[in-house]
């Protein structure tokens, strides 16, 4: 694409919303997102985590997109041979709850009411009709991810990765079904992973209940916040070292209301110092008492039926909620006088995140994967550092369930998933996985052939992302999506909630299936909170929706505000003030350009011989070097907060409020030499600003691009990104003038300090030892007047008398004097000086009587005293400075 002319007009005020979608629809159309071979000859690839294809872009989705394609826009112009792949997940739940809720709305029903098949109908007519909105939505954000390479986990692609993994696994003997306890949602009707619990705190009770002991008249006492399980009850358990209970240990007590006689055991899990030191132990609805229940043999009784109404088991509270029969249980507990108390107590209680309904903990008929070895060679992985986690300290998140696994529920009792690859027999029972149906059973020769009705956790396909992504198990599909080249992928970047629950199973299945890591570094990113720390949520009614913030500020003052909040903390505070702040920073950066454009369009392309830079020329280049080699070293550690802080503070504070003010009198002055030398530094650091800001706000750089380029220039987007320069750097130019900014501002700031007019003159003395120093502030007498209004200018050694009736500051190597007399009105100056500190002193006799005051000394909470105690402080320093200050101007 040709640059722009210059007859062009640059719009006064930069629009986002007028260039964002044209530069998009020009990078997609022009396949700049695909892999392209570069320089290095090396490649970068990312897996983009699979958004819910039920999702919406939230702030979490807006923070992955960022950090992802701001790599991916990096290592681009670094000239890696990129490639971010995209992708949808089929989300099993969340999918078919929306569609079973669409569905009652509409037409009354449950998915009961249809065969299996018509149901999966609807679901893939509403996919097709409503899913993937997100994808669009993340190109609003200006991703710029390959989209030819897009898969949705139950593609068929997908689906073969799937079975393939599955029927290895299970021939293997890793794979097997079981009896176990799982997270049981009654309202789902279906196992669930931990993930998908959400814990909420519900205020219940904790009810002491007692049981007798068999044939004594002594009885144990238990406590429980659900009196209702008693029903299941298969034991009760002591400490082995308890001394109050060691005579019971072998002998029975008897459940209440039901007269069932269970066995005293004895177990270490049992907390003596808790409660009474006794439990009950119910193995059908408790995690921890199904362990106990392994470990001794006992039998389990279920008392739930699928929707969580009480079965059978419980005889006269058979049909009831568990909510109900609690009320009922506990009238019957007190009728029978085995009710001691009841208290109050609030505690986490399980609930789906999709459903909302209470989580049952229940044993049933699951498949589990036998994950032992598998996270064996995924911890080695990590201690060998052939995969590195950014910030390292999450690697202890990820060993801590790794090292002690437990066997991974891998069925749902769901429809909509990649059904289980089992084929029952039903003369002789016999099972197989194959990745289609037999046409008989391989053992009895039946033609009776079922598949388990059960679908796989999303997480086992989720688990094998960067294998599905790349046409693995496919060798023709592999080889046209490059996987040889691509896997393993170069980094993962993902939030710390689901370390357990994905980035472990991929590095279990990647390595299990492919014989190598699925990637070379992980970046935890933050978790995006409200400006007040808060986790967002509709009751809140705290969200930010990053397409109204797009809208608003501009999808570059979005990015931006993420990447700069973003580098190894655990949470990102966001705040639409904080973006509205960077759409500042984004229009500084079209302003300043709009300054320097009348001037560069008739520039020499690079930069004038080194001989020829002024002492300004040297300094800038060399600041714009070191912020070069800092944001590399940022970009390259994952570091998005360094990297924006330094082009930030650079563009702000040294390129516009120094550098184009020193340029000014050159530009607009009559050495057609100098300004043609100051037109070429210009031009070459405003090229190299919009690259280094590319990878973080790619639109506004694209669009300014067209206005630096030479017309043999591609885009932005495919240019080199800068890289430090030992040419260019000049470190004394660099260290000479950010001294002379710093006595200039505080020459600037003592005016301020005094109300001087900005258009007064004043003299100026400087003290400094540094003889070299010296000679540097007379060479820049013009400049001092210039920029800080300095009439006589003078330097001193610091053993000469310093200038009375004058304001001072010092910086570390130079002490800077205004004398003001003659300057302003100093007894205006004294009364207001004095009235000051009359202010001040009346507000620290009365901190000063508080603190005195031992009735609040001795009630106050610490923090209150200790902050009074500061401020206190804070005015005796105050006062102070405003007596010497008048005690300088009476003199």
């Amino acid at each position: 694409m040709s640059s722009k002319s210059k007859q062009e007009v640059l719009a006064s005020t930069y629009n986002s919303s007028d260039v964002e979608q044209d530069w998009y629809d020009i990078w997609e159309k022009g396949q700049y997102f695909k892999p392209r071979k570069g320089k290095q000859n090396e490649t970068f690839s990312i897996v983009m985590p699979p958004p819910n294809v039920t999702g919406m872009l939230h702030a979490g989705h807006a923070l992955d997109v960022t950090t992802q394609d701001a790599l991916i826009r990096y290592k681009r112009m670094k000239g890696f041979e990129t490639l971010w792949l995209p992708g949808m997940d089929h989300a099993g739940i969340a999918t078919q709850s929306v569609v079973e809720k669409m569905v009652h709305e509409k037409e009354g029903k449950t998915r009961h009411e249809f065969s299996r098949e018509d149901f999966l109908k609807k679901i893939w007519n509403w996919k097709e009709e409503y899913g993937g909105i997100i994808a669009k939505q993340q190109r609003k954000m200006g991703a710029s991810p390959d989209w030819d390479y897009s898969l949705f986990t139950m593609d068929p692609d997908a689906n073969e990765a799937v079975v393939k993994v599955f029927v290895d696994l299970f021939n293997e003997g890793l794979i097997y079904q079981s009896d176990y306890i799982v997270n049981w949602d009654p309202k789902l009707q279906s196992a669930i992973s931990d993930a998908e619990v959400e814990h909420i705190e519900v205020k219940g009770a904790f009810y002491h209940i007692t049981y007798q002991v068999e044939g004594s008249e002594e009885t144990l006492e238990v406590a429980t916040t659900r009196p209702e399980t008693m029903l299941g009850d298969t034991a009760v358990s002591v400490h082995p070292e308890d001394p109050r209970y060691q005579h019971l240990i072998g002998k029975n007590a008897i459940i209440p209301i039901i007269n069932k006689a269970i066995p005293i055991i004895a177990d270490e899990h049992v907390d003596r110092e808790l409660g009474t030191g006794c439990l009950k132990v119910t193995p059908g609805h408790d995690f921890n008492d199904f362990e106990i229940g392994k470990r001794h043999n006992l039998p389990i009784v279920n008392i739930l039926n699928l929707d969580g109404t009480l079965n059978e088991c419980a005889g006269e509270f058979a049909g009831m909620t568990c909510k109900k029969a609690r009320e009922k249980f506990v009238e019957k507990l007190e009728e029978l006088g085995a009710l001691v108390s009841i208290k109050e107590h609030t505690h986490q209680v399980g609930h789906g995140d999709r459903s909302k309904s209470i989580i049952e903990p229940m044993v049933s008929k699951q498949w589990f994967l036998n994950v032992k070895e598998m996270a064996k060679q995924a911890v080695e992985a990590v201690e060998q550092d052939d995969t590195r986690f950014y910030p390292k300290g999450w690697e202890n998140t990820y060993f801590s369930w790794l090292r002690e696994p437990k066997d991974w529920c891998i069925s749902r009792q769901l429809w909509w998933g990649h059904r289980i690859p089992v084929y029952y027999c039903g003369q002789c029972e016999h099972k197989v996985a194959a990745d289609k149906a037999p046409e008989s059973c391989s053992k009895c020769g039946s033609q009776d052939i079922n598949q388990d009705p059960d679908v796989l956790d999303t997480w086992f396909s989720s688990g094998l992302w960067p294998l599905s992504t790349l046409g693995w198990p496919d060798k023709e599909r592999m080889a046209e999506k490059g996987f040889d080249r691509f896997y393993p992928t170069t980094v993962l970047v993902t939030g710390f909630d689901i370390i357990f629950f994905w980035v472990a199973r991929m590095m279990m299945m990647g390595m299990k299936s492919a014989g190598n890591i699925p990637f070379e570094k992980v970046y935890i990113h933050a978790i995006v909170r409200d400006k007040l720390g808060r986790k967002m949520s509709k009751s809140l009614g705290n969200g930010i929706d990053p397409l109204e913030m797009i809208e608003q500020y501009g999808a570059d003052a979005f990015r931006f505000t993420l990447a700069a909040g973003s580098g190894y903390n655990r949470t990102l505070n966001l705040d639409p003030e904080r973006i509205s702040g960077y759409r500042n920073f984004i229009n500084k950066i079209w302003n300043a350009f709009r300054f320097i454009r009348p001037f560069i369009d008739e520039s020499q392309p690079g930069l004038p011989e080194k001989a020829e830079l002024s002492h300004h020329e040297r300094w800038i280049l060399s600041e714009l070097n070191t912020i070069t080699a800092d944001i590399n070293h940022s970009m390259d550690e994952f570091r998005f907060d360094d990297a924006c802080q330094s082009i930030y503070s650079f563009l702000y504070h040294k390129f516009c409020s120094w550098f184009i003010e020193l340029s000014k009198p050159i530009l607009h002055g009559d050495d057609d030499q100098a300004k043609a030398r100051r037109v070429q530094v210009l031009r070459h650091c405003f090229k190299n600003i919009v690259s280094i800001l590319h990878p973080i706000a790619p639109y506004i750089t694209e669009e300014l691009w067209m206005y630096l380029k030479d017309s043999e220039d591609d885009l932005l987007i495919v240019q080199d990104y800068p890289e430090y320069d030992e040419a260019l750097n000049f470190k004394e130019d660099q260290s000479q003038m950010n001294l002379f900014i710093e006595v200039t501002t505080a020459i600037r700031n003592l005016r301020a300090s005094v109300d001087v007019k900005p258009k007064d003159y004043v003299n100026t003395v400087l003290f400094t030892d540094d003889k070299n120093l010296s000679e540097y502030y007379y060479q820049q007498k013009q400049n001092f007047a210039e920029l800080a209004k300095v009439k006589n200018l003078s330097v001193l050694p610091k053993s000469e008398a310093r200038p009375k009736k004058s304001v001072m500051q010092a910086t570390a190597h130079t002490e800077v004097f205004l004398p003001l007399d003659g300057v302003i009105d100093l007894s205006k100056q004294i009364e207001r000086l004095k009235n000051d500190l009359v202010k001040v002193e009346q507000g620290l006799q009365k901190l000063d009587k508080k603190l005195g005051n031992a009735r609040f000394m001795d009630n106050a909470p610490e923090d209150v005293v200790a902050d009074v105690r500061s401020k206190a402080k804070a005015l005796e320093d105050k006062s102070q400075s405003l007596k010497n200050t008048l005690a300088n101007f009476q003199n």
